[in-house]
């Protein structure tokens, strides 16, 4: 009997091993190279408790290239902002602006005295006092520049207070899904009406000198003296890696920060989201205005507290200054290049108030999941809880990912938000990895990362130059997130090289 051809052979115990594997395509060797990769992937004992699947099609026809578990619903992490950031981009467009008004109520009197109060009234900015994108947004230059427009109206002292108002949207600055245990540290900080300094603080560390011994709190940047902070960090060796955590959630003044932190000389920097990032826009210029020697009666206050005790007035408010934020692309730029939780959940919000009137998380996943259905992508099981993907209870396909990937081809915002994702070994959160390669500043995506997942979806141009759409998702490794970035980054590099 003549033999049977080994690379027949191989596919065939593919085939049969993977009885779920499904493809569209010619299986000629790139394809069969790829299964294999994924055979070796799906064996790995770092996947014993994993769930996980992969879906790839082609842009131009729609054929699936390789799917494998490509409809089981998983937690998305990250890649929910690519969800998110495309359909918002489509219905508020590219030019979208956030505007923050510098306004005040009452008169000024022939001494220069406002019988009145300063209010900040907040448009969702997420950049506001931030120096990410534009230097001179940061609040320390904003700050001086609010106080020298304030006295420009001839105000030399306030009879009143500085009102913080993030009446825009809701006062749910986390949505109601996310964990307590993310909620204190930056990326928790969720989205304020009034998102001042990208809601979040440093807290900077300093080792002891004794094995267990307290660590000491060195710095908070920038001070904020209202904030109390509940320090349970301890040294460990000088081998111990780094690991703090803050606790506390939204209008809680207290931070409990607890960890660990080598015995060293380095001091450790960490993140903390802002408990009330309106009061703190509002207090940081009342403490501006009375370091400039323009005294403040009635010191710092916000729109919700106000509201909260029964004492907010209607009141005829005149506009000092407004200030413009970036355009909407340059800010999804950052949103999907750095993964930033805050400007997603704030993109979201801006979206449901200018489409409904009312600035929530509710109505801003409801509008994003129209949207994709509008686009024709079968959507069963498909759970949006929030802009960003830090929520646990999101639930997206690997096929869904790809669908809406490749649905968004034909939208004429395509090119804009294609431009937004990151860049294999070239950019973003995927800058790293790709080096040398195919896909290097070929494939573009957006990665989510949790502990125990990873995801990724976006778009990759293979060796015969067709433009290929990818979901890939891993729930609950044990992999450690260099070595399941590795892993993955075989499969996505093979993607790119199939030859049909």
């Amino acid at each position: 009997m003549p033999k049977k051809p080994a690379i027949t052979l191989f596919f065939s115990i593919l085939v049969f091993y993977f009885s779920s594997v499904f493809s569209q395509v010619p299986k000629d060797s790139s394809i069969i190279k790829l299964i294999a990769e994924i055979n070796t992937f799906s064996k790995d004992p770092f996947l014993k408790n994993a769930k996980w699947g992969i879906c790839v099609i082609t842009a131009d026809s729609n054929k699936t290239v390789i799917a494998i578990n490509d409809t089981a619903e998983m937690v998305p992490a990250s890649t929910m902002k690519a969800i998110n950031t495309a359909a918002t981009l489509n219905m508020i467009g590219k030019d979208y602006t956030f505007m923050t008004y510098l306004l005040y109520d009452g008169d000024i009197d022939k001494d220069s005295i406002l019988h009145g109060n300063i209010y900040i009234k907040g448009g969702g900015d997420p950049t506001l006092g931030s120096p990410r994108i534009d230097t001179m947004n940061d609040m320390k230059y904003l700050m001086p520049l609010w106080v020298k427009q304030i006295r420009q109206q001839g105000i030399k002292k306030i009879e009143g207070a500085v009102i913080g108002d993030a009446s825009i949207f809701d006062d749910t600055i986390a949505p109601p899904s996310w964990i307590y245990g993310d909620l204190g540290n930056y990326y928790g900080a969720g989205a304020s009406g009034l998102t001042f300094h990208e809601n979040s603080f440093r807290i900077i560390v300093k080792p002891g000198k004794r094995y267990k011994d307290t660590a000491r709190i060195t710095q908070i940047d920038p001070p904020i003296p209202y904030i109390t902070i509940k320090n349970k960090v301890v040294n460990g060796t000088p081998y111990t890696a780094d690991d703090l955590w803050v606790f506390g959630g939204p209008y809680d003044n207290t931070r409990l920060v607890k960890g660990v932190v080598p015995r060293n000389n380095n001091e450790f920097p960490m993140r903390a989201s802002l408990p009330d990032p309106s009061y703190f826009c509002a207090y940081s210029l009342f403490k501006a205005l009375c370091d400039s020697g323009i005294m403040v009666t009635d010191s710092a206050t916000t729109y919700k507290t106000l509201k909260d005790k029964g004492k907010l007035k209607s009141r005829t408010l005149r506009v000092i200054s407004y200030l413009k934020s970036p355009p909407l692309d340059t800010i999804m730029y950052y949103t999907n290049q750095r993964s930033i939780n805050t400007y997603a959940e704030d993109i979201l919000k801006i979206l449901a108030y200018e489409k409904t009137g009312t600035g929530s998380t509710y109505n801003g996943t409801r509008l994003v999941t129209q949207f994709w259905k509008s686009k024709g992508v079968n959507l069963n099981g498909f759970v949006m809880k929030d802009g960003s993907g830090l929520s646990p209870e999101d639930r997206v396909s690997p096929r869904q990912l790809a669908e809406i990937m490749r649905a968004y081809i034909s939208d004429p915002m395509f090119p804009v938000f294609y431009q937004t994702l990151p860049i294999a070994g070239v950019s973003g959160t995927i800058s790293s990895i790709f080096k040398g390669t195919i896909a290097e500043n070929n494939l573009r995506a957006k990665s989510g990362y949790m502990m125990g997942l990873r995801t990724y979806t976006g778009y990759v141009y293979n060796s015969k130059n067709k433009m290929l759409t990818f979901g890939i998702m891993v729930n609950n490794h044990s992999a450690t997130p260099t070595q399941m970035k590795s892993m993955l980054e075989k499969i996505m590099v093979l993607i790119a090289e199939t030859e049909w």
